[in-house]
């Protein structure tokens, strides 16, 4: 018997507890999604990681993994979808397409981290990591505040 108790609307962070009874055996732990305590920075035409994995480092490669954008209003937000060992693009944002991949070997290892390839100053925003299995779900939030440098083209100089 498996039973997961999500602990989101008590603490300011969210908290799975994940129980699992087997073979006259009880097992406890804890599932969280970690993710950066800083916002990020990064330079146009650079790549970028946007960190997000699970605590602890427990396999997500049979898991839902999902970035979407928080800080956009309509519903055209999804950065990136893994899901049944698959990434799926059919409703990623076009802005997004061919610029985004997961660390497909580090899943294994609980490493949900987005690879942001060609950062554009487009792509300054909110982000957020979702991690969903069967029994249980967590999410956290990435800020990416600010991209330097080249944009369409044209350098950008501060004075």
């Amino acid at each position: 018997m498996t039973v997961a108790i999500t602990a989101s609307d008590i603490l300011p962070y969210s908290l799975s507890i994940l129980y699992t009874e087997s073979e006259n055996s009880l097992h406890l732990s804890a599932v969280s999604v970690l993710g950066p305590a800083a916002p990020l920075l990064a330079e146009a035409g650079e790549d970028l990681v946007l960190p997000c994995s699970l605590q602890p480092n427990i396999s997500a490669v049979d898991m839902m993994v999902e970035w979407t954008r928080t800080d956009r209003t309509d519903t055209d937000n999804l950065v990136h979808l893994y899901e049944d060992h698959t990434d799926i693009y059919y409703d990623q944002m076009k802005s997004y397409r061919g610029r985004t991949t997961l660390f497909k070997e580090e899943l294994q290892k609980g490493n949900t981290s987005l690879k942001l390839s060609e950062v554009q100053t487009s792509d300054e925003g909110v982000y957020k990591c979702l991690v969903k299995s069967a029994s249980w779900y967590d999410d956290i939030t990435v800020h990416l505040v600010e991209v330097k440098g080249k944009s369409n083209g044209i350098l950008n100089i501060s004075v």
